[in-house]
């Protein structure tokens, strides 16, 4: 229904008592025996709770704990019953209770004085209490009943009384001693019986018609107080219609009170165009959806998409007709119920985008005192750029002033543009940046090429300058005399932070990183039970994946797979994401990152579709190799049951993650950089907050906002690209290794473009003149620093943002010192802080 907590979770909350009745209900009225249900998002066996609850196995007095092998009678009636005796003194009638009990497979309990009595219950919460009540010991077994009643833990226990046949035939005419025991507390009596067939009988009568009632009360409370609480409205009329119940979030909704829905008609609040359509599929026993209008309380329509499920209580006709509204995320960003006569009803999907008209049109006063220097912060991106124009258009009035009217219509003309999100650069630009930021954000169908053809023709230096072969320096670190699995294990064991040296790990695993890392972090994130596969078949699918990244690689190789998955890992531990990410978007996050690259030939799109490759061909220059990473992650997934993590999901489950992985892939493509963060930003950072009263921006985060699907698939496309992207945040030896590397695939390209005589997309990559420290400084100001301050300010990772800062003075120092080369860097790396575990050369 929506509802963000499961039912079994509300019902989990209610404490280790319930909890024990809400599972005795469901065995009873569901399980059968070993069927399984998911408590807490962990599949556990109905069996391996009676089995595993060894707290419970024990026979308890008040002389302490005495083992005990119970022998189950029967299997109708569950071993998971906890009953407390409590005799003053051990006689006949409590052993034979004891027995009966052990053989039914209750846990028993037995105390001999009030304190203990209280003092076991108040630990173990029994469900069922009997009380020694014959002759002189009635007071006291009265003052312990109501000692147990007013215990904090005690919740629907049944609490008996153990009395002599003689009790219920007390002396007095018309007197039923029965009522002064219900007075007292008790829920019933029980007559002492030494024969143990006819106390089994009693005892399984007990259970069935006191225990279990109560056990089915409170599951059903629990129920209802989660449909209550749920996020999706629910109406529930009888079969005429006639409203029965209402949830809370109707109230927000519609703005009535439930005293004033209930027993009216339906038809008075939801109107639908073929009611009479509807009500004879419903009459007839089968479930209705289609989109209904429902009248608010200040006469406003909003029309949202209904289910009607019909309900029997017998099994003839429908009783009752239970109405759920989908408005998960509708009923958090619902506006206010002031009323708007002049506004024209709308529908569910433009509902938030009309509520907040008058307020977008009271704060533009306010923006206007933005500057224009906020980059993307003044953009409203959530509305559909018509609607944008639209305001503006009705914005200038005969009081504009020519200035203000002049800026209005110049800012509408750039929104009526198509390429909303693509950058130009500032003519004083460094021309190394201009070129690392140009390639990263171009198209493959944009003239590039014609600016690049242009640069390079003024500078025929480069042309003469023979490229120089990229080496390996002797005198940087080789391993030597690891124990490697040893080794590997301790690395392991810090795959979740943030300094994690994936390099050291590269050449312990002998280039099989993305193997070792991702099972360990498939494992932490619990990935071979959510898909319902075993660990084996993630241990091939990961060989298998990193199997296709292409080793001869500099940079796009296995080891930037696992430094992506691994980062991603380490934004799943912020507080906020746990938040936001289902289960089923954890995993769907790991795989696209641990895939991303996949096959990745170590040149560009632009470049591939320069060479008219296959790919290029195929996928018609629009995102050819995110969309080759995508498919052959699916490809390689499918091909075979031995490595097909999916093959047990559903298929719905199934198409929703293959949704998120392939999105999520999609989103690492570079050219839609600015139009992926200017939407994040615009929705998830706190610092394009409306101004609070005190004229500051407010400083937090709208998780009401966050959380509509629209939006959390921006928080998980903002995070892998943060992943994909974070050399720059990562310590300095490992930035520097980064940056060389990716540096010789730039000049590897460049290379062959020259070989190839194709356009060069990169001419200042050269590897004998291209300052790499200069590239590093244009790379962070124009597309690290602002994605990453806005990822700190959601996830609160101050470290990416404290190495950045250092890795950026640090190249600015490299800059000044005249570092430029992959040689000067190399060098700089022979530097004891900047040392890097390296493969050894072949031989």
């Amino acid at each position: 229904m929506g509802c963000k907590t499961s039912v079994l979770e509300c019902i989990e909350d209610r404490g280790e008592a319930e909890k024990r009745k809400q599972m005795d209900m469901l065995y009873q009225g569901s399980l059968h025996g070993k069927e399984e249900y998911d408590i807490s998002r962990r599949k556990i066996s109905f069996e391996d709770v009676i089995v595993g609850n060894d707290e419970d196995a024990d026979y308890t007095t008040s002389q302490g704990p005495q083992s005990i092998e119970a022998h189950p009678l029967t299997n109708s009636v569950p071993s998971l019953v906890k009953i407390l005796l409590v005799f003053p003194k051990d006689d006949q009638q409590m052993d034979v209770l004891a027995t009966t009990s052990r053989r039914l497979g209750w846990s028993v309990t037995v105390a001999k004085d009030a304190e203990k009595a209280v003092e076991f219950f108040q630990n173990r919460g029994h469900e069922l209490v009997i009380i020694d009540h014959r002759g002189q010991r009635a007071a006291e077994a009265d003052m312990i009943c109501r000692a147990i009643k007013s215990s904090p833990v005690y919740h629907n226990s049944v609490i008996i009384a153990l009395v002599k046949k003689s009790f219920l035939m007390h002396g007095e005419k018309d007197k039923i001693v029965a009522l002064d025991l219900l007075e007292t507390g008790f829920t019933r009596a029980l007559t002492e019986c030494s024969h143990e067939r006819i106390l089994i009988n009693e005892l399984v009568g007990i259970y069935t018609s006191a225990l279990l009632p109560r056990t089915q009360l409170a599951a059903a409370n629990a129920l209802y107080v989660a449909l209550d609480r749920c996020r999706d409205m629910v109406h529930v009329t009888n079969d005429k219609h006639i409203v029965q119940f209402v949830n809370k979030i109707s109230e927000k909704l519609l703005g009535y009170k439930t005293s004033e829905m209930l027993g009216k008609s339906i038809a008075e609040i939801v109107f639908y165009d073929n009611f009479i359509l509807m009500e004879q599929h419903i009459s007839k026993g089968r479930e209705f959806e289609g989109n209904m209008n429902c009248k608010r309380k200040n006469n406003q329509m909003i029309t949202i998409s209904c289910r009607v499920i019909p309900f029997c209580i017998s099994l003839k006709k429908p009783t009752h007709y239970i109405y759920i509204y989908d408005t998960t995320y509708l009923s958090e960003n619902i506006g206010s119920l002031s009323p708007t006569s002049s506004q024209p009803p709308f529908a569910r999907a433009n509902v938030v985008v009309s509520q907040r008209r008058t307020s977008d049109l009271k704060s533009t006063s306010e923006s206007r005192r933005r500057s224009s220097l906020h980059k993307l912060h003044s953009l409203q991106l959530e509305a559909p750029i018509t609607k944008v124009i639209s305001l503006l258009s009705n914005s200038i009035t005969d009081s504009t002033t020519p200035e203000t009217a002049a800026q209005i219509e110049k800012a509408i003309e750039i929104l009526k543009t198509t390429e909303l999100y693509v950058p130009s650069l500032r003519e004083d630009t460094d021309p190394v940046a201009t070129d690392l930021v140009g390639a990263l954000l171009s198209s493959p169908r944009k003239a590039w090429e014609s600016r690049r053809s242009s640069v390079e023709s003024s500078a025929p230096r480069f042309s003469a300058i023979k490229a120089v072969p990229s080496t390996t320096p002797s005198s940087r670190m080789q391993i030597k005399g690891f124990r490697g699995p040893q080794e590997i294990a301790e690395l392991l064991e810090r795959c979740l932070e943030w300094d994690f040296d994936i390099f050291k790990l590269e050449i312990l695993t002998e280039k099989r990183p993305l193997l070792f890392v991702g099972m360990t972090i498939m494992n932490l994130f619990r990935v071979p039970a959510r898909l319902g596969c075993e660990e084996k078949v993630i241990q091939n699918w990961l060989t298998l994946i990193e199997m296709n990244y292409q080793a001869q690689n500099v940079y796009h190789n296995s080891t930037h797979a696992a430094d992506v998955l691994q980062a991603t890992a380490r934004f799943m531990q912020s507080e906020r994401l746990k938040q936001i990410l289902e289960p089923l978007d954890e995993v769907a996050t790991l795989i696209a990152a641990a895939a991303h690259d996949v096959d990745h030939p170590g040149r560009s799109s632009q470049f591939l579709c320069n060479a008219d490759n296959k790919l290029a061909i195929l996928y018609n220059d629009i995102s050819v190799l995110e969309s080759h990473h995508a498919a052959l992650t699916f490809k390689l997934s499918l091909s075979d049951d031995g490595v097909n993590i999916f093959k047990n999901l559903e298929r719905d489950t199934y198409k929703l993650l293959r949704e998120t992985v392939i999105d999520m892939i999609l989103a690492t493509e570079m050219t839609k950089h600015f139009e992926h963060l200017a939407k994040f930003m615009n929705v998830c950072s706190p610092r394009i907050a409306e101004y609070t009263q005190s004229g500051a921006y407010s400083d937090t985060v709208d998780m009401s906002v966050v959380l509509q699907p629209e939006n959390v698939v921006l928080v998980k496309r903002m995070m892998i690209k943060c992943a994909d992207v974070s050399n720059p945040t990562r310590p300095l030896k490992c930035c520097v290794e980064w940056a060389r590397r990716i540096a010789e695939e730039y000049f590897s390209q460049t290379d062959e473009e020259k070989k190839l005589k194709l356009p060069v997309l990169m001419p200042m990559f050269d590897r004998a003149t291209c300052s790499i420290p200069k590239a590093q400084i244009g790379f962070i100001d124009f597309i690290i620093n602002d994605m990453v301050e806005a990822w700190d300010a959601f996830v609160d990772m101050p470290e990416m943002v404290g190495h950045m800062r250092q890795n950026y003075e640090k190249w600015k120092e490299y800059n000044e010192r005249g570092i430029s080369t992959l040689q000067d860097l190399e060098k700089l790396q022979n530097l004891s802080e900047l040392q890097i575990y390296v493969s050894q050369p072949p031989s």
